[in-house]
């Protein structure tokens, strides 16, 4: 009875972090091309500099891969992705910045094989959180944020 209390009493104090967590995050445009025009201010190669290595709590908005995860990249180029709610799944890959192209990149296996992708990163009004958007299709990615464990 006392275990089963205290996973009840655990579970209501991660429930309303992560959910609350999850909520904090703006909305940001669909697509790179609505972003664009809005005016928002993209990062340099150099500014995301700043980011990496380093923790960054993300929100997926990817069909099929949607929550809130903690995402550490490593100064080897590593990183590591945990879930917060929903899926416990670690992900491990590989993350570097394009100077080139201005962008942060990163590749990993995961269910659909492996997969290697760009963003282009944009700085979102409040200052805090970032926008990221795939280049290759144009779409809005993740919205993230340094960790304050940091």
């Amino acid at each position: 009875m006392k275990r089963r209390y205290l996973a009840v009493l655990a579970a209501a104090l991660v429930m309303p972090f992560s959910t609350s967590l999850a909520e904090e995050f703006p909305s940001a445009p669909p697509n790179l091309k609505e972003m664009e025009a809005k005016g928002m201010p993209r990062l340099s190669a150099e500014e995301l500099k700043a980011f990496f290595p380093g923790v960054v709590v993300s929100r997926s908005s990817v069909s099929g891969h949607i929550g809130t995860h903690v995402i550490t990249h490593n100064s080897d180029g590593s990183y590591e992705r945990k879930g917060l709610r929903k899926s416990a799944e670690v992900i491990h890959g590989k993350w570097r910045i394009d100077e080139k192209n201005n962008t942060y990149c990163r590749a990993f296996t995961g269910k659909k094989g492996y997969e290697n992708n760009c963003f282009a990163v944009f700085k979102a009004p409040d200052g805090i959180n970032y926008f990221d958007y795939d280049v290759q299709d144009g779409l809005n990615v993740h919205v993230w944020r340094k960790s304050s464990d940091q």
